[in-house]
This record gives C-alpha cells, sequence and structure tokens, in this order.
C-alpha cells in the first residue's frame, strides 16, 4: 500500500510538453548523458563495443538505434580516453571531402575510400593540433602515400607525411614558433596514438542501382582494409538491412559480414528502454519516487506514472505497453514517436497519465509517418511500392494466402498489366507470391495463427523469425493468415482485424446453399403435385 501511495502522489507530475521525456528521435541528436541515461545494453552489442575489434558494423532497419549505439560508444570513448582522436561524422560530410571518381572499378573506388579516411583523420589531428590545411586537396593522401602506411601507426604516418612532405599548413592557435617545431613536438608524442574513426548513415542517399552499389559496398570494403593494415585505428559503421542485401552483389562483402553487429529488440528490451526513458526523465527532474524502484523488473510500475494501468485493446483491458509495442512494431525511435504524439494530447486535455483515447486521437499521424517510412525505407527495392501498398486502401486487414494473392492479382497486376511491374530486388515479376514476399519481408504485413485473439503482437510472426514464407508455392504460409501491421493501418483506413472479403463471402455462400437446401423438401411439401 505504501508504493500505491507513492505512485499516486507522482502521477500528474509529470511534463509531457518537455521533449527529453521520451527522448530524441534522432540518437545522433540526443544529450549524450541523457542518451547514456536510458540506454539498454544487450550481449550482442560486445563486439561492437569491443575496444581490440579494429572495425565493425552495425546493421538494422531503420528508426532500431544504430544512431544511438555510435553515440553509445563516443559517450564511453570520451570518458575513457581524453588522449585518443574521435572522429564522429555521417557519410554525406565523408563523401563531401572530394566527390567521388565517375566510371572507376572496385579496386580504384576501395582507394578512393581509403584517401577519405585519411583525410578526415588529417582533418582531425589538425583540429587537434591547432592547424589547418590551405586548402582542401591537401589533407588528401594520394595512392602512393597509402602504401607507405601499412603496418605504422595511422595518426604517426599521416603526421609524418605532413611534416617531412611539407605540406601547407596554417596555424589557427597562438603558442606555437612555426610549424615546423608543432609537427616535430606531435610527431614524438603520436606513436601510440588511437583514432576512432565513426560512419553514420553511409547510405542516407542510397538509391539502388550498380553505380550506387559499387560505391556503397567499397566503402566497407576500404574499412576492413584499411583497419587490418594499419595500426592505432578503430573503424565503426552503420548501414540499413536492406541497403546490405542490395549490395550483396560485391563478393569482398561476403568477407565483411563475421564483422556486422545486427540490431534488434525483444518486447522485453523495449519495455525496459521505455520504462528507463520514464525514470531517467523522473531522475534529471528530481521526481523520481522515494522507494527503490528497478525500471527493469519494476517496469509496468514505472511506466503507470505515465500511462494508465490498462488500456483497451479489442476485447480486452491490457497493461499499456501492449498496444504501445505493437504499434511501434520493435522499433525504439517509433516507440519514441508514439509516446511523444499521444503525450502532446495528454497536455492538451491537463490529463495526469496517458489514455488510450490520447492514442486513439494521434493514430492516423502516426500511422502515415510509418506510411512515409516504409516508403523512404524500401522504395529503392521496388519503384512500385506507394501504389502497391496504397491497393490496400478501405480493405480488410487479414487475408487468407489465396485472398491476399487475389487482391494483389486483381487492384494492383491487373491495373498496372503485368509487363509493366518493375522487378523487385533485383528480380524480375513473375508471379503475385513475390509481391506477397516483398511486403513480408519490409514488415508490411505480418503472419497470424487463426486461432489468435486480437491485438496480441506476442502471436505475430515477422519476416526475420520466418524468411522462407511466401516463397515458396508449394507451402506458403504453414497455416498463417495474413495481416496489414496495426501501425499502417489507420493512414490507409484498413478495417479492424477481420477475415478478408472473399472468405467471408464464401462462408455467406454455404450458408445459403445449406439453407436452399434445407428449405427445397419443405417447399415440395407444401405445393402437392395436382393429379
Amino acid at each position: 500500500m505504501g508504493d500505491e501511495l507513492v505512485l499516486r502522489l507522482v502521477q500528474g507530475a509529470i511534463d509531457f510538453q518537455d521533449g527529453t521525456l521520451f527522448g530524441n528521435d534522432a540518437g545522433e541528436d540526443e544529450l549524450p548523458d541523457v542518451l547514456n541515461s536510458y540506454f539498454v545494453d544487450q550481449p550482442a552489442f560486445k563486439q561492437f563495443f569491443n575496444r581490440n575489434q579494429p572495425f565493425q558494423v552495425a546493421r538494422s532497419r531503420k528508426g532500431m538505434g544504430k544512431s544511438a549505439l555510435l553515440s553509445k560508444l563516443a559517450f564511453d570513448l570520451e570518458r575513457a580516453d581524453k588522449e585518443l582522436i574521435l572522429i564522429n561524422l555521417t557519410g554525406a560530410k565523408l563523401l563531401g571531402l572530394s566527390p567521388p571518381p565517375t566510371g572507376a572499378n572496385h579496386l580504384e573506388l576501395q582507394n578512393y575510400w581509403s584517401r577519405l579516411i585519411c583525410a578526415s583523420i588529417n582533418y582531425a589531428i589538425g583540429a587537434r593540433l591547432g592547424f589547418t590545411f590551405s586548402d582542401a586537396t591537401t589533407a588528401l593522401v594520394d595512392s602512393a602515400e597509402l602504401a607507405t602506411l601499412k603496418d605504422r601507426n595511422i595518426a604517426g604516418a599521416l603526421l609524418n607525411r605532413i611534416k617531412s612532405s611539407k605540406v601547407p599548413i596554417e596555424l589557427t592557435s597562438v603558442g606555437h614558433a612555426d610549424p615546423d617545431t608543432l609537427l616535430m613536438s606531435a610527431v614524438e608524442r603520436s606513436g601510440n596514438t588511437r583514432v576512432w574513426l565513426l560512419v553514420d548513415d553511409i547510405d542516407s542517399t542510397y538509391i539502388d542501382s550498380p553505380e550506387q552499389r559499387a560505391l556503397t559496398s567499397t566503402f566497407f570494403s576500404a574499412c576492413r582494409a584499411l583497419a587490418r593494415e594499419v595500426k592505432g585505428l578503430s573503424i565503426r559503421a552503420s548501414v540499413r538491412t536492406d541497403v546490405w542485401s542490395a549490395l550483396r552483389q560485391n563478393e569482398d562483402l561476403d568477407k565483411c559480414e563475421q564483422y556486422v553487429t545486427d540490431i534488434s529488440w525483444s518486447a522485453a528490451d523495449m519495455k525496459t528502454i521505455l520504462s528507463k526513458k520514464v525514470y531517467s526523465y523522473l531522475e534529471r527532474t528530481n521526481m523520481q519516487p522515494q522507494i527503490a524502484l528497478d525500471y527493469a523488473a519494476d517496469a509496468d510500475q514505472v511506466l503507470e506514472l505515465a500511462f494508465e494501468a490498462r488500456m483497451k485493446w479489442g476485447a480486452s483491458r491490457v497493461p499499456p505497453f501492449r498496444p504501445i509495442y505493437i504499434l511501434s512494431a520493435g522499433r525504439p525511435r517509433w516507440m519514441s514517436q508514439l509516446c511523444r504524439l499521444a503525450g502532446m494530447q495528454a497536455a492538451k486535455a491537463h490529463a495526469p497519465v496517458i489514455v488510450k483515447a490520447h492514442v486513439n486521437a494521434i493514430e492516423k499521424v502516426y500511422s502515415r509517418l510509418r506510411l512515409n517510412d516504409i516508403y523512404k525505407e524500401h522504395s529503392h527495392q521496388y519503384l512500385g511500392l506507394e501504389k502497391l501498398i496504397e491497393t490496400f486502401a478501405n480493405s480488410p486487414a487479414r487475408y487468407a494466402t489465396a485472398d491476399l494473392l487475389s487482391q494483389l492479382m486483381r487492384r494492383y497486376v491487373n491495373g498496372v498489366g503485368a509487363n509493366n511491374v518493375p522487378e523487385l530486388d533485383g528480380v524480375r515479376y513473375s508471379m503475385p507470391l513475390q509481391l506477397a514476399h516483398f511486403l513480408y519481408k519490409v514488415g508490411f504485413i505480418v503472419g497470424r495463427r487463426e486461432h489468435a485473439g486480437e491485438g496480441f503482437g506476442a502471436d505475430f510472426t515477422r519476416y526475420e523469425e520466418r524468411p522462407e514464407l511466401l516463397s515458396d508455392g508449394r507451402n506458403p504460409d504453414d497455416g498463417l493468415l495474413w495481416e496489414v501491421h496495426p501501425a499502417y493501418r489507420e493512414a490507409l483506413s484498413i478495417g479492424k482485424v477481420q477475415r478478408s472479403a472473399n472468405e467471408a463471402e464464401r462462408r455467406r455462400g454455404g450458408q445459403r446453399s445449406k439453407r436452399s437446401r434445407s428449405e427445397a423438401p419443405r417447399r415440395r411439401k407444401s405445393r402437392p403435385r395436382k393429379v
């Protein structure tokens, strides 16, 4: 009873207009100490955070926390070693150092990326020591100089190059007699200098084409080779799962697979993330309850400080995290946006906690955000994606496999013409099962057991769990039905979970047949034949 009393006293104290409550949507824009306060680690991140690993890549779908993972690593590195050189940039900024060569082969592109990486290190060294290069080209390392870096400390080798080749520099800080004295001192101290290069969103402008595949895939090849060949350099990068899949044509990328960390979150992980965000907010604002609450073990109690204890979902009343988790589709960024939008509704209503009515009020806006996300994330894989998804507007939410394929054929393929259906992931269209598999792969539809209750996300089967489904006509569904994911329904005015129209029509047709057969004898009996 004491705990419940404290919780009641704390409820209503949260300011839902405070943008820091549910965290920043962009992990790279979050304040480092705030991110650290709610970051949830997991065993899968061990190699990514291992400082003895020279090269690692974080891979996931959009909104899963790739940027947050890089930001958390940067935070830990800066706290642990003030002497290291930390370079934290985006793929677009790295490309901005020098435009890529046109018509280059894979080896030339790999060389190009190595030069850009060395240039970014040169700029960071200059910023540390207080000098700038007289022009952009002087920061670049030519191809012949790359070979001289092998087996040497990267910072010392690049400093020595600047010193010995008299690369023009301009001092930006006072207290140095001349550039030679500055560089000599720096070279002497650089023997054990560690350089960490963190590159986020290398694929932010990716559009699927042979040129883009070659350019992006050779970045990872260059990182792997450079981190292996020089000393004192560690590289971390991020990439979307869909882009990595498109890059598979570069055989050299197979050698990078062992360095990939896949980011995924279980329901328990997501619940911990949300409760930790709420609790860390209370700590920052000095409003934490005067009892020992653990954000993981006591997650439900923590969440009741911001949400009503039970929300109506389908025909049941469930803990608030359940609908939040289902609508978030396992993506922390989506969960953050959903809670923030609902919190704004609670603030408008001067409500002490977020209730289901607040979630309902923003579902259409939230659903439109999710559609925009899926278009931006996967349109490069299928140029007709938006038109394909829009064919589900004002349709049922649940389908048997035959009905799903029939809908795709009737409302999409017949409309655009089979010969005009674009390639899917580089494969020529031949049958509607390909379209169904693609929608399953990108998460627009999920599998569901026929006996499952409505809205309980634990019963969903996602592509990551059963990637082989909807790929073979002999056993396309393993007894599953298919549902449009709840996150996309409101924007498309898709009805509540129900059997597909064709399935319902067949049932009605069967009932009519039964009725007519049962009524026939009565009609014959009531009208005897005349003689």
